[in-house]
């Protein structure tokens, strides 16, 4: 079983950021160091934020998988003259009011993340082809919280590069810790006040290693795991063997 973990980064601003650099694979690769980096919300990095991400990273792209709204209305900045902000959205599946659960929307997030494979395939593609591309790292891929749509990416591109999946589910539990500022971020933001999402039932704002064990099993039992998943998906074989060989190293 593999024991490393994703690499912390301390970014002015941000709660929820770090490098999957030290990921190690299932047959003792490891991923590449400042190549992809998942974090909340950037709007939140201060003065000194702008500088630490660009001495630390200088990303290249930054992929935001937020709703159109939420970028227009929770929008930022970055410094830096080549780095490129491209939007890919995802919208989400839970229900944030007991109307919207009653109408059918999901009631919990394993459910959630089973439906977003679906309903956000195109999104989720789009980014790993990006990742896939060299001229486009390092990569920051970010949504609201880092937890959720952010979650579902990065567990699909690390199970693609063959990070077993304890591994997976022990770096989306570390955003468990982290949650404290964001949830405050959101319950003070007008947009989220306007939704619902501010108020919204706090399983929304948990990350339980069950969580993403019941949609990795899913993978697994209905597509066969996240290769066969991407391919049925649109994404090109070659792209996924060059992901593997940009990313990882011996």
């Amino acid at each position: 079983m593999t024991t490393s973990s994703a690499e912390p980064l301390h970014i002015d601003g941000l709660a929820n950021i770090r490098d999957l650099g030290g990921l190690r694979t299932a047959d003792g690769r490891v991923i590449r160091s400042r190549q992809v980096v998942r974090s909340d919300n950037p709007k939140s990095l201060t003065e000194q934020g702008h500088v630490d991400l660009l001495e630390v990273l200088s990303p290249r792209t930054v992929i935001d998988l937020r709703m159109d709204m939420e970028v227009e209305r929770e929008s930022y900045t970055l410094q830096g003259e080549s780095t490129s902000v491209i939007t890919l959205p995802m919208t989400p599946q839970s229900g944030v009011t007991q109307e919207q659960i009653d109408a059918g929307m999901a009631d919990n997030l394993a459910e959630d993340y089973r439906r977003q494979i679906e309903a956000n395939a195109p999104s989720i593609i789009g980014a790993l082809n990006l990742v896939a591309d060299p001229a486009a790292r390092p990569v920051v891929i970010h949504c609201t919280a880092g937890k959720d749509r952010t979650g579902i990416v990065i567990a699909l591109l690390l199970a693609l590069l063959g990070v077993e999946y304890d591994a997976i589910v022990a770096d989306y539990h570390v955003t468990a810790a982290n949650m404290g500022p964001i949830y405050e971020r959101i319950r003070a933001a007008q947009v989220f006040q306007d939704n619902g999402l501010a108020s919204a039932p706090t399983w929304i704002f948990e990350a339980h290693p069950e969580t993403m064990r019941e949609f990795l099993q899913h993978l697994s039992d209905h597509y066969g795991g996240a290769e066969a998943y991407v391919l049925a998906k649109g994404m090109d074989p070659d792209t996924v063997q060059r992901l593997r060989a940009e990313l990882l190293e011996d």
